[in-house]
Parts: C-alpha cells; structure tokens; sequence
C-alpha cells in the first residue's frame, strides 16, 4: 500500500462469505489499512450467507458492486443443480447492497440444462428486472445490474457427466431471447459464444482419439483458442473430419448409467456412485443439504483420512465420523474379535 499505488484489494474465493473467519479479516484489514483509503471487495458471495452486518464491515469507501451467482431463477432448476436460493432471498440480498450504496449488482446465471425450458429463462429476464427495480427505488438511475449468462457444459467427475449439451440451435433461441429482454438502462448483458461453448463441450469430455485431432488442429494454425480472434472453428472441424469424428458424439448425446467414461481411471476422491446418486435425484428434483450438517460417504473422508487427523475440527466443517466399530454397531454388523501377535 505504501509503494504499489493500488487502491483496492479483493479477497478471492469460490464462496468468500463461506470463509468462517470472513468477518474477523475484514475488520482486521479495515482497521490496519483504513488510514489508506482502502477500497475492499468480495467479488464471489453466496447470497445465502452474505450478511448485512459483512457487507457493513467492509467500510465506507468507494463502493463499486457485488457479485453473486444464483445460476438459475426457477424453483424446478434450483432443484435439479442442487443450489436453492428464493427470490425473496435474492431480492432481500439486492436491497441490502443497494441500500448501502453500492450501485452495481453482478450476477451470474447459467442456462441450456436438458431439463431447462423457455419458462426457465423467461424467470432469468423477470428476477434481473425485479433487481433492478429495487436499486432504482434506491439509487434512482445509478443503479445497475450486470448479468453474466454461460452456457451449461456437462463436465468430468460431475453429476452431469451423463447429460448432453444444448444443441446450438437451443442455445441460440434463448441467447436471443435474453437479448431481446435484458436491455435498456441499468442493464446489461454478457453471454458466450456458441461455438466456443461447443469447443470447449468437446474438449470437457473427450478420449484418446481427440489427441490426433489436436495435434492436426495445431497443425493447421488453431492457436490461443481462449482469444476470441484466435478461435478457428473451421478449422477444428476440419480436423474432426480428417479423422472421421463426430463433435456431437462427445457433446449432444446421452451416456447409459453404466457406460465407462475415458477419466474413469483418474482418481478424484468422490467416488462415481456418489456422483450417479446426485445425478439420479436431480432428475427427481430431490436436493441434498450442506454436507457440513451430514455427511453423505461421497469418499473424500477416507481418501484425506490423514489430513483430517491433522487438521483441527473447526477448520474441517464435516461431522464427526464414529470408528469403524461403532459404525458397523449402528447397521447391526458383527464386530470381528481380534488377536494381536506380538
């Protein structure tokens, strides 16, 4: 702060309210650095647990905005991603920023669900406006709402690793559509490129084969895909194509519960069972709670048994788990006597 010239600091996290110290290190850097004119943010927060009395901590200096992620805006989506959030709550997170002078809310949503309707999207457009409102009744004309719109792509090691991506038609429709209606002052909108999204659908779950058709893609000058003016999808195309290969193959068809995946053999803790459970209810709509509150065997507890055994209980955040012995009790299991040699 005395050497750089930099003015803000923002605490980085997949869910920065989550942190259970949050609280503690906001007022901690507030109360050394305040002298500064310190601008502070938490640029990624849960709005189910970003408190008014957090976001009064954060201070009195310049205040740009806040971003949460709902990722979707029906109680039927919420149900199948397992992430529910109310409008009621989201607006009562809105009113709470906006009323504390920060002008700008970002958020983040997702569409092209197998399961997603034009309803569903419909509900994106009606809660940013809804926002939107709020911080006008506020703040008048200063108040924003940027919305991010992604494009949900099935990943490895997911409980939507068994799911097909939106066709590029679908996408396109409510791309369109979310165009059409988040537009005007104070809103703005950013989504993805269609065929970017279908790319990187590919990549996400492809096998050995897509080896050749990198290799040939590169050959054929496909570099630095991540810029924009550097994605070729022609060219990618035509490197499928001299190997004979579907893109739609790895991206718009459904798995069997039983089919064995390329990333089988890696190693990731959860184990696929856990992950075709999650899957399986999502379809029934059926939601599980915090695994802080119960743990559910998703097999990261044994994988990190070593950790954990160093690692205080507090800092942890899951249940307690009984011994073996007291387990097997529970279910009714005969314990096994044992004779120790010397």
């Amino acid at each position: 702060m005395e050497n750089t010239g930099f003015e803000e600091i923002s605490l980085l996290s997949l869910s920065s309210s989550d942190y259970r110290d949050v609280h503690e290190l906001v007022t901690a850097v507030n109360d050394t650095y305040g002298e500064f004119g310190l601008s502070m943010s938490l640029p990624s927060l849960r709005i189910e647990t970003a408190s008014a009395e957090l976001l009064d901590k954060l201070g009195d200096t310049r205040r740009s905005g806040f971003t949460f992620a709902p990722e979707a805006a029906t109680e039927k989506m919420r149900n199948i991603i397992n992430k529910y959030v109310g409008d009621e709550q989201v607006l009562k997170a809105a009113r709470a920023v906006y009323s504390r002078g920060w002008r700008t809310i970002k958020f983040y949503f997702m569409i092209g669900h197998p399961e997603e309707t034009l309803e569903d999207v419909w509900a994106i457009i009606d809660l940013c406006k809804a926002v939107l409102k709020e911080g006008q009744r506020l703040l008048g004309s200063k108040a924003n709402v940027n919305v991010g719109v992604s494009t949900f792509i099935p990943k490895p090691h997911t409980p939507f690793q068994w799911v097909p991506q939106d066709t590029r038609e679908q996408v396109l429709q409510k791309q369109r559509l979310l165009r059409d209606q988040i537009r005007g002052h104070g809103l703005h909108l950013r989504w993805n490129s269609v065929e970017e999204t279908e790319f990187e659908g590919i990549i996400s779950r492809g096998d050995r084969r897509l080896g050749r058709v990198l290799q040939r893609a590169w050959e054929l000058g496909c570099k630095f895909d991540a810029w924009q003016d550097g994605y070729r999808h022609d060219l990618w195309m035509q490197a499928f194509d001299e190997f004979g290969l579907e893109p739609w193959f790895y991206t718009h068809r459904e798995r069997a519960t039983d089919e064995v995946f390329p990333w089988d053999h890696i190693d990731v803790a959860v184990h696929k069972k856990f992950l075709l459970e999650d899957y399986l209810m999502s379809i029934k709509g059926e939601t599980r709670v915090d695994c802080r509150d119960k743990c559910f065997a998703c097999g990261i507890l044994p994988k990190f048994s070593e950790t954990r055994s160093q690692t205080a209980p507090e800092a942890w955040e899951c249940p307690p788990v009984k011994p073996k012995s007291e387990r097997k009790k529970d279910r009714g299991e005969r314990t096994p006597n044992v004779t120790l040699m010397p």
